[in-house]
């Protein structure tokens, strides 16, 4: 009875929630529900909703993740589920996958693959079992927003080697400024230097370690640690649990944009938010990919595709696939791309090419760099959500690596042992 009560009232809110948000609609076009935790994509939803041809948008926005996730799951075995919902891609994806409880997508994506205007490696975050369950509302690189004024005053270049990049920050700590900045603050940032010092070293071994396939405690992990507690004990970056924190606030981006922080490690998708500091994109503000500890392996970069869902029980669901479509074109990427600023999957829609994504993302189209899967989403929940835990305790205390190292490969002992490995 409490839990009937319960969805009646997720259904009452999904619903009523949505035609607020979407005032008067048009007449001559069905209505389609959508949901999503961007709040700061509120205003870009409604305009692209306002504009597709193929439906009208009923947008429902909500601030918490936590509460999100709780109210998608209990409406999406029934009709009062939104049509399209975002979501996330990978692991995260996967248990509503197998519950049936998400549209098939793949008859949106064949023509676009055959004809060469997406990418596999996109495709492949929102595969399972050969059927592509979502479209892209994002697609972002982890890159190094570094400040140019900084680099100006100091005579700094971009760093295309390991020993430059570590020259560069030894020389704008000796300016008084902190070189990088990161965070601990809402939990899951604490896997970003983890996995980057970990792929700079060796992607395949990052990826294998992800799987399953290789452990916490080998020398490898043992590796980045030691480099992580080298950067902070040089004071390279700080200790984690400073007012900088771009995931609750935007102290470190106005850290960043006076100048008092040099670089932010961050996706592409940050980049509308630098902007709105109040420092000109490509003036005072760039990006680049970190270059390999191991000057002998290939360039690569992490990335992460945002998923849009189709949910398989909505009563809007047909509307939903016909909006997925549309959301694919030229077109509807276009109209996604100018709204605000993203990459996104359809080579022919593109950025003005004097943003410094676009720019960015030719430079690793033209480089050929391997892109590889963001750890929040390419490893199984249950060991992401307990391993940024344990990181962040090392970022608090940078002497207890080998203890971080062994609860590491307990947790991945503990869900492995009852899970098969990819």
């Amino acid at each position: 009875m409490i839990l009937a009560k319960f969805r009646a009232a997720l259904a009452a809110g999904f619903t009523a929630a949505g035609l607020l948000a979407s005032g008067a609609g048009a007449a001559d076009k069905p209505a389609l529900t959508v949901s999503h935790d961007k709040a700061g994509w509120q205003a870009n939803f409604e305009a692209y909703g306002k504009d597709d041809p193929t439906s009208s948008w009923q947008v429902t926005p909500f601030a918490d993740t936590t509460n999100y996730q709780a109210a998608v799951r209990a409406s999406l075995p029934t009709p009062s589920a939104p049509g399209m919902f975002t979501w996330w891609s990978g692991y995260r994806m996967k248990d509503l996958v197998d519950a049936g409880l998400l549209e098939d997508l793949t008859p949106i994506w064949k023509p676009l693959l055959a004809e060469g205007k997406v990418s596999q490696a996109v495709a492949d975050a929102f595969t399972f079992d050969g059927k592509i369950y979502a479209v892209p509302n994002n697609v972002a690189y982890w890159a190094m927003f570094y400040n140019k004024n900084v680099y100006k005053e100091l005579g700094l270049e971009v760093p295309k080697t390991w020993n430059e990049l570590e020259g560069n920050l030894a020389k704008i700590k000796a300016a008084g400024k902190v070189p990088v900045g990161q965070t601990i603050e809402g939990r899951w940032p604490a896997f970003i230097w983890f996995s980057e010092f970990l792929i700079r070293q060796d992607p395949d071994f990052y990826n294998k370690l992800l799987a399953g396939q290789a452990k916490y405690t080998d020398p490898q992990v043992a590796a980045a640690f030691t480099t992580w507690k080298d950067w902070m004990t040089k004071g390279w970056m700080d200790d984690g649990t400073s007012p900088f924190g771009f995931t609750t606030g935007d102290s470190v981006n106005n850290s960043f944009a006076q100048g008092k922080v040099a670089h932010m490690l961050v996706g592409t998708w940050f980049a509308d938010t630098v902007n709105k500091a109040g420092i000109q994109e490509g003036k005072d503000w760039g990006m680049f990919v970190l270059p390999n500890m191991n000057a002998s392996l290939p360039p690569s970069v992490i990335f992460e595709a945002g998923p849009l869902l189709v949910s398989k029980n909505s009563e809007t669901h047909d509307t939903a696939v016909k909006a997925a479509t549309y959301w694919m074109s030229k077109e509807g990427e276009q109209r996604w791309a100018d709204l605000t600023g993203f990459l996104v999957a359809n080579s022919d829609a593109r950025l003005p090419a004097d943003k410094e994504v676009a720019k960015l993302n030719d430079a690793i189209q033209q480089g050929h760099y391997k892109l590889i899967g963001r750890y929040w989403e390419s490893t199984p929940s249950p060991i992401a959500e307990a391993a940024v835990d344990e990181i962040s305790k090392f970022v608090l205390d940078p002497t207890s690596a080998d203890s971080v190292m062994q609860n590491l490969q307990k947790i991945a002992d503990d869900y492995w042992a009852a899970h098969p490995k990819p």
